[in-house]
C-alpha cells in the first residue's frame, strides 16, 4: 500500500513512517519544509515540500491532492491540525484521508466544546469557565481558587495562565487576550498525575491503545520521556468517546489521575507520544483496519521512549538537571529520532531549528518580538477555528 504521512517534522509522524515502512508498505512524506526529520527516514520513497495548510489553504490542498493523483497514493495519514484542512476539502483528495469528519475533529480540538460533549457523555471534567474578553478572564480567575486557563485553540503547553504547579506566574494576565472569536477557557487546576493515551479507532472501535505517563518534561511543557503503563479507565474512556462519535481516526487523550480516578483534561483528535511505544504491526494493522475481533492491540506496561535532542536541550537550559538527563542519555532507552540504520532524522532535528527563524519572521510581520521553540513547530499548520478556502 502507498502511504502519505504529513506534517512530517513530529517526532510521531516520523514513528509513523518507520511503522509503514518497516510492514513492506511505500511511504511518502510531505511538510512545509524541506528538513522536516521524518522526510528523511530511509523509510521514505519521496518526500515533498507543500504551502502551508494554515497560511495558504487552497494551495496546500492543491498540493496534497497533486501527490495523491501523481503518486497513486492509497491513503492519506495526517500528524497534525492539517487534519482539519484536509477534513474539510476532502472531496478534493482522491484518497482516503484516515481522520473523522471536520465536524467531529473541530468539537474535539476546541477546548470548550470538548469539555461541553464530556459532560454531555457524564465524562470526569474539571469546572470549566468559557472567557470572550481579557474582563470576563479576570473575573473568571477570581472565581477559582486554584486555576489554569488557555486558549480553546491552543496546543503544545503554549501560554498557560495559572497560580498553581511549577508554571504558576510564568504566563502574565496581560499577556492573554481572549476574544469573542478566539475564546478561552479558565478551569479548576487539578492535582495528581498526568497519564495520556493514544488509541487508533475504526468507525466507532478501539483497535489500538497504548496508556503513558512522560516521567520527564521540558520546562513542565512537553514531555521527552515516556514510558507505557497499565491504565484500563483510559481504554474505558476512550472507548466511550470513539462510540459516540463512531470516530475513525487516530485520537488522544490527557488526563490527570486523582483519588477519584482519571479526571478528563483535553482531547487531541491526532497522534501523539503514545505511538512511540505501539508496535509496528500493531499501528499498521490497526489504521489499515486489520485488526480482528478479539479485541485491541493494547501496548504493555514498560516500554520507554525517550528524545534525546529534547533532553540535551534540556541540560542545556536548567544545568540542575543534568545528573538526571545524563542518566536518562546513557540509559539505553530508544530514541525517537535516531533508530538503528535510520540516524539521518536525528541529524535533520537538529537542522530543522530553521523553522524557528521562519517564525520569528512570521512574529515580526504581526509587530512582535517574542519567540517560543515549542510554538515554531507548530504555527504554520495549527487550526484555529477559521475556515479557509
Amino acid at each position: 500500500m502507498k502511504v502519505l504521512v504529513t506534517s512530517s517534522r513530529f517526532p510521531h509522524a516520523l514513528c509513523e513512517i518507520r511503522h509503514f515502512g518497516e510492514q513492506g508498505h511505500t511511504v511518502y512524506a510531505a511538510d512545509t519544509f524541506a528538513t522536516a526529520p521524518g522526510s528523511h527516514s530511509r523509510y521514505v520513497a519521496e518526500s515533498f515540500v507543500t504551502a502551508s495548510p494554515t497560511f495558504e489553504t487552497a494551495r496546500y490542498v492543491d498540493d496534497v491532492a497533486e501527490i495523491v493523483r501523481s503518486r497513486g497514493v492509497d491513503l492519506v495519514v495526517p500528524a497534525f491540525e492539517e487534519a482539519l484542512y484536509l477534513a474539510e476539502h476532502r472531496a478534493r483528495i482522491p484518497a482516503p484521508i484516515f481522520c473523522p469528519s471536520l465536524e467531529t475533529l473541530a468539537r474535539l480540538h476546541d477546548k470548550h466544546r470538548f469539555v461541553e460533549l464530556s459532560r454531555s457523555l457524564g465524562m470526569p471534567v474539571p469546572r470549566t469557565i468559557v472567557v470572550r474578553s481579557p474582563r470576563e478572564l479576570r473575573r473568571a480567575i477570581d472565581e477559582l481558587p486554584e486555576y489554569i486557563a488557555r486558549a480553546a485553540y491552543s496546543r503544545g503547553g503554549v501560554t498557560l495562565l495559572t497560580n498553581s504547579g511549577p508554571l504558576a506566574g510564568r504566563v502574565p494576565i496581560d499577556a492573554c487576550h481572549p476574544t469573542p472569536l478566539q475564546p478561552w477557557i479558565v478551569q479548576e487546576f487539578v492535582h495528581g498525575t498526568d497519564v495520556c493515551s493514544f488509541s487508533v479507532a475504526q468507525h466507532g472501535r478501539i483497535v489500538a491503545h497504548c496508556a503513558y505517563e512522560h516521567p520527564k518534561t521540558i520546562e513542565h511543557a512537553g514531555g521527552i520521556l515516556f514510558e507505557s503503563i497499565d491504565e484500563p479507565e483510559s481504554l474505558a474512556l476512550a472507548r466511550r468517546y470513539a462510540e459516540a462519535l463512531k470516530y475513525h481516526g487516530q485520537l488522544s487523550f490527557d488526563f490527570m489521575r486523582t483519588s477519584r480516578g482519571l479526571v478528563l483534561l483535553e482531547c487531541n483528535p491526532r497522534p501523539t507520544a503514545g505511538v512511540f511505544m505501539m508496535g509496528a504491526e500493531d499501528l499498521c494493522d490497526a489504521v489499515l483496519g486489520r485488526v480482528n475481533g478479539k479485541g485491541p492491540r493494547i501496548v504493555p506496561p514498560g516500554v520507554k521512549r525517550q528524545i534525546a535532542v529534547a533532553i540535551m536541550r534540556d541540560m542545556v537550559r536548567n544545568w540542575r538537571e543534568i545528573p538526571t538527563d545524563l542518566a536518562v542519555l546513557f540509559s539505553g532507552i530508544e530514541d525517537v529520532y535516531a533508530a538503528p540504520g535510520d540516524a539521518m532524522p536525528a541529524l535533520y532535528s537538529l537542522l530543522s531549528y530553521g523553522q524557528v527563524r521562519a517564525y520569528r519572521r512570521h512574529l515580526a510581520r504581526r509587530g512582535r518580538d517574542v519567540s517560543d521553540l515549542v510554538a515554531a513547530q507548530f504555527f504554520d499548520v495549527l487550526w484555529d477555528g477559521t475556515r479557509r478556502s
